[in-house]
C-alpha cells in the first residue's frame, strides 16, 4: 500500500533540494519518467549527491518485490527508467576506494595451510587470464580489507591488474571526470540502460569511465550512434592483456599489436563499418557479443589484411580456418611454437601452421570483418588442441570451427575479454540461453539495484527481498545465485542456510555441470572449513561419478581438491593413496585432463616441498597407465616434468 502522506513528504523533500521554482512535483514523482533535462541541471549545480540520496529514499519507499502472482516494481516502465538512473548516478558519487576494494575481492583468493606452527594463510593475486575468485567467506573479506587498506601494496598489485597509466585517487568517481561528459550521459536517457544492461561487478569502473570518457572526447557526436561499441571497448581495455595473448605459441615479441587506445579504436572500428568493410553492423550487437570484436589489438595492417581482401566472404571463420595449410613437419620436429619471425596474418597465411594458429587466423579474420570470434583451446585425447567459435547471428553462436571431433575435447576454454578470466564453450551456450529471457533479465537486474539501495540505508531485510526478487524472477541466471550467496555470507547466515542455498542451486542446475559443480565444490568448501575431511571427499567423488567420462575435466578437477585437501592437512600418504585410485579410475579416459588438473599439481607440490622421490613417483604412474602416443604434446609435458623432478632422461 502507498501512503499519501509519505509520498507527497518525498516529493516535497526533492522539491527543497532542487531549490527551483520552476520544478513542479510530477517531475521527480517517480511514477513518472524521469526528466534528463532537470537531472542535468541538478548534475551542473553539484548537487547529485543529495539527489541520489533522495532518489533512493523514494524507490525504497515504492518498490515491491517480486511474489507470486505480482510482478512487483522492477517491472514497471517508468519506475525502470529511474532504476537505471539510479544506477549511473550511484556509481558517480561511489568513493572509489570502496569501489576498488569491492573489485579487488574477486581478484584474490585465500588458502589455509595446518603446519605445526598453527594455521597459515596465502594470498594469490589473479592476474588477467587466471579465474576470478567467485567464493565468498569471512577470510576472503577479511584479506581485502587489510590489502585495500595498504595504500602502498593496493598500488603495487593494481599496476598489474588495471591496464596503464592509472593512479587510484582518493574521493569519489565523479571528481575524476568532465563535467560535459558527466551532462552529456545524464541527459542521454538510452545510456542509462544501456550501461545498466553492460556493467558488471568485474569491471573495474574507474578506468572504464576514464576509457569511455577519452572515446566521448574523440567522437562527440559518434558515441552515442554506436554506443554499445563505446561501452564494449571502455569495459574490455580496462584490465590489460594476459601476458600469454593471444596463445603460448607464439613468443609475445613477435606478435604485431596495435594501438589499445580506447579513443583509436572505436574510430577504427566506425570508420571501417562507414567504409563498408565489415560483415556486422555494430549497432545492432549487443556489448556481450561486441566484446568478442573489439578484444584483439593486432596492428592495422592485420586488419587491412582482411578489410581489403578481393574475397572478404572467404575470410569468414569457417574458411578461414581451413585456408591455413597444416604444417605436421612442425609437429613431427616437436616445434609447437612459432617459428617464423613475425606473428602476422599474412605470415601466417604464407607459412602455413599447426592448430593454434589456424585458430589465430580465423578468430582475427572474424573480428577485422565484426564478427564476434571465440578463440578456444582444449585437452583432447593426445593432449592440447584448438579451435574457433563464431557468431553466426544475433544469439546463435557456432562453438566448434575447426574442433574436430575425433579429438575427443568435452571442453574449450576460451578467455572473457570483460575481465580476461577464463570461459568456457559451455558458459557461451548459457549465456545465449539466458540472453532469450531478456524482460525478466532486465527486471531482476534492477532487483539488484534495489539491493544496493537497501544496502546503503543498512537495511539487511530488504536488500535480501530485493536479491530474491531477482533470484525469482530468473533462476536460471547464476549471476543472481552467486549475489545471495555473498548477501547469506556478509548477514552472517548460518552455515546450514548457505547449505539450503546451494543445494537449492544444486537442483536449479541440475541439467548444467558446470553450475551443478561449482555449488558442489562450495558444499565440499564449507565442509573442509568445518575440517570434515569426510564430506570433502564424498561430494567431490559425486562429482567424479556424475561426470567420469563425460565432462573429464570436472572431474579430474573434483579429484585435485580432495588431494588438495589432503596435502593441506599435511597427509599425503592419503593424498598419494587417493592420487592412485583416481588414475587408475580416470587416468585413460581423461588424459590431458587428468594430467594438467591432478598429476602435475601434485607432481609440483612434492618437488616444491624438497620430495622429487615422491614427485617421480607419481609421474612414472601417469606415464605408465595413461600411454601418451610417443612424441604428442602430452608425453612431452610428462618428460619435462620427470626431468624437473630428477628423473634421468
Amino acid at each position: 500500500m502507498i501512503f499519501p502522506l509519505a509520498r507527497n513528504l518525498l516529493i516535497l523533500c526533492l522539491i527543497l533540494l532542487l531549490k527551483d521554482p520552476s520544478v513542479t512535483a510530477g517531475q521527480i514523482d517517480i511514477f513518472h519518467e524521469p526528466d534528463p533535462s532537470l537531472v542535468s541541471r541538478i548534475a551542473r549545480d553539484g548537487r547529485l549527491a543529495e539527489f541520489h540520496r533522495e532518489l533512493g529514499n523514494a524507490l525504497a519507499l515504492q518498490w515491491k518485490p517480486a511474489v507470486s502472482g505480482r510482478s512487483g516494481s522492477s517491472s514497471l516502465e517508468n519506475i525502470a527508467g529511474w532504476v537505471d538512473l539510479y544506477q549511473w548516478i550511484d556509481l558517480l558519487v561511489s568513493e572509489e576506494a570502496s569501489v576498488t576494494k569491492r573489485w579487488l575481492s574477486h581478484h584474490l583468493s585465500v588458502s589455509r595451510e595446518q603446519t605445526t606452527q598453527g594455521v597459515r594463510f596465502h594470498v594469490t593475486i589473479h592476474q588477467p587470464g587466471a579465474p576470478l575468485v567467485r567464493r565468498y567467506d569471512q577470510y576472503q573479506h577479511r584479506v581485502t580489507e587489510e590489502l585495500a587498506g595498504n595504500s602502498q601494496m593496493l598500488g603495487q598489485v593494481l599496476t598489474g591488474l588495471i591496464r596503464q597509466p592509472f593512479e587510484s585517487r582518493n574521493g569519489t568517481l565523479i571528481s575524476r571526470l568532465d563535467g560535459s561528459f558527466v551532462e552529456a550521459t545524464i541527459q542521454n536517457k538510452s545510456f542509462w540502460k544501456s550501461w545498466s544492461d553492460a556493467f558488471g561487478e568485474d569491471d573495474f569502473a574507474p578506468k572504464v569511465l576514464l576509457n569511455f570518457q577519452s572515446i566521448w572526447k574523440s567522437s562527440p557526436t559518434d558515441w552515442q550512434e554506436y554506443q554499445n561499441l563505446a561501452l564494449a571497448i571502455a569495459m574490455v581495455h580496462d584490465q590489460p592483456l594476459p601476458d600469454s595473448w593471444p596463445h603460448r605459441q607464439v613468443a609475445p615479441v613477435d606478435v604485431t599489436k596495435g594501438s589499445s587506445e580506447p579513443s583509436e579504436i572505436f574510430s577504427s572500428v566506425v570508420d571501417a563499418f562507414r567504409k563498408g568493410k565489415l560483415q556486422r553492423d555494430p549497432r545492432r550487437l549487443d556489448v556481450c557479443e561486441l566484446k568478442f570484436v573489439v578484444d584483439a589489438p593486432v596492428a592495422a595492417l592485420d586488419l587491412d589484411y582482411i578489410r581489403n581482401s578481393a574475397s572478404r566472404s572467404r575470410e569468414l571463420p569457417p574458411h578461414a580456418f581451413h585456408a591455413i595449410s597444416y604444417d605436421q613437419e612442425r609437429v613431427l620436429k616437436d616445434s609447437y611454437v612459432w617459428p617464423c619471425g613475425t606473428y602476422s596474418l599474412a605470415s601466417i597465411r604464407n607459412h602455413g601452421g599447426i592448430c593454434v594458429d589456424q585458430a589465430y587466423y580465423a578468430a582475427v579474420s572474424g573480428k577485422a570483418l565484426g564478427i564476434p570470434t571465440i578463440f578456444f583451446a582444449g585437452e583432447g585425447r593426445d593432449g592440447g588442441h584448438a579451435w574457433v567459435g563464431y557468431l553466426k547471428n544475433h544469439g546463435n553462436w557456432d562453438l566448434n570451427v575447426g574442433r574436430h571431433g575425433e579429438k575427443n575435447v568435452a571442453t574449450g576454454v576460451a578467455l572473457d575479454p570483460k575481465n580476461w578470466s577464463p570461459v568456457t564453450d559451455h558458459d557461451i551456450t548459457m549465456m545465449s540461453l539466458n540472453s532469450r529471457n531478456r524482460v525478466a533479465r532486465e527486471a531482476s537486474r534492477r532487483d539488484l539495484v534495489m539491493a544496493t539501495i537497501f544496502r546503503h540505508r543498512n537495511d539487511a531485510l530488504s536488500e535480501g527481498q530485493a536479491l530474491r526478487s531477482a533470484l525469482s524472477r530468473c533462476p536460471e541466471d547464476p549471476l543472481f545465485w552467486d549475489a545471495l550467496e555473498d548477501w547469506l555470507v556478509r548477514t552472517g547466515s548460518t552455515c546450514s542456510e548457505i547449505q539450503h542455498h546451494h543445494e537449492a542451486a544444486i537442483r536449479q542446475f541440475s541439467r548444467f555441470r558446470d553450475l551443478k559443480t561449482q555449488h558442489q565444490a562450495a558444499l565440499a568448501r564449507l565442509a573442509e572449513v568445518s575440517g570434515d575431511r569426510n564430506t570433502v571427499k564424498y561430494l567431490s567423488e559425486q562429482i567424479i561419478r556424475e561426470n567420469f567420462g563425460v565432462r573429464n575435466d570436472l572431474s579430474a578437477g573434483a579429484a585435485g581438491v580432495v588431494i588438495s585437501s589432503q596435502m593441506k592437512a599435511n597427509d599425503p600418504e592419503s593424498a598419494l593413496r587417493f592420487y592412485e585410485e583416481q588414475l587408475r579410475t580416470q587416468g585413460v579416459a581423461g588424459r590431458g585432463e587428468f594430467f594438467y588438473r591432478v598429476t602435475a599439481p601434485l607432481a609440483g607440490e612434492f618437488i616444491s616441498k624438497q620430495r622429487p622421490d615422491l614427485a617421480r613417483r607419481v609421474l612414472k604412474q601417469a606415464f605408465e597407465t595413461i600411454k601418451p602416443p610417443r612424441g604428442s604434446l602430452l608425453d612431452k609435458e610428462l618428460r619435462k616434468l620427470w626431468l624437473k623432478a630428477g628423473g634421468k632422461p
